[in-house]
């Protein structure tokens, strides 16, 4: 039995150890070069992050027409981490507005999932902060969030919310 227990430590290890990496190499590529006439429109990233969560209700409002000056999957890396975030943390509904804002688009991020402790706000964006390391969190995700937003001239930052959480993303328009 003890043989079995150290065996489904080391695979559980093995599992987190390998998202790690990925979060890191996702980072990495994040805060390399600066990107070069990058654009994606954001109704075919709204898309792309409904077919990543098939099962979710995700809401999409406003200027979904308008290109960012970020690719797809750059974009794409950005909402799945912050809807990824959300249903880990028991959200049903994923809401997105975009809204054009002087030469940017302004996209509000929320969901109704449990908020985010007073103490934890300050937090959030560090690397490797995270409040589910015993079930495989790393505390990557807001980090690269945060990176691939800022390398391309684009913001985040979370909102004051009563209920849920909400982030505001400042993308580049295109």
């Amino acid at each position: 039995m003890e043989q079995k227990n150290f065996v489904s430590n080391i695979l559980g290890d093995t599992g987190r150890l390998e998202t790690m990496t990925q979060r890191l190499r996702e980072l990495a590529r994040a805060e390399a070069a600066p990107p070069q006439n990058e654009n994606a429109e954001l109704a075919q990233v709204v898309s792309g992050l409904k077919g990543r969560f098939p099962t979710r209700a995700i809401e999409a409002t406003g200027s979904l027409d308008r290109s960012i000056g970020m690719s797809s999957e750059k974009a794409l890396i950005v909402l799945s981490h912050l809807t990824d975030n959300a249903i880990r943390h028991n959200a049903k509904r994923v809401r997105l507005e975009a809204v054009e804002n002087n030469g940017s688009i302004k996209m509000t991020v929320s969901n109704d999932g449990d908020p985010i402790s007073e103490p934890n706000r300050e937090k959030i964006f560090d690397a490797f902060f995270t409040t589910r390391r015993d079930t495989g969190g790393t505390g990557m995700g807001l980090s690269i969030v945060q990176a691939v937003m800022t390398s391309h001239g684009g913001s985040i930052r979370l909102l004051p919310s009563d209920t849920g959480v909400a982030f505001e993303l400042q993308f580049p328009a295109a």
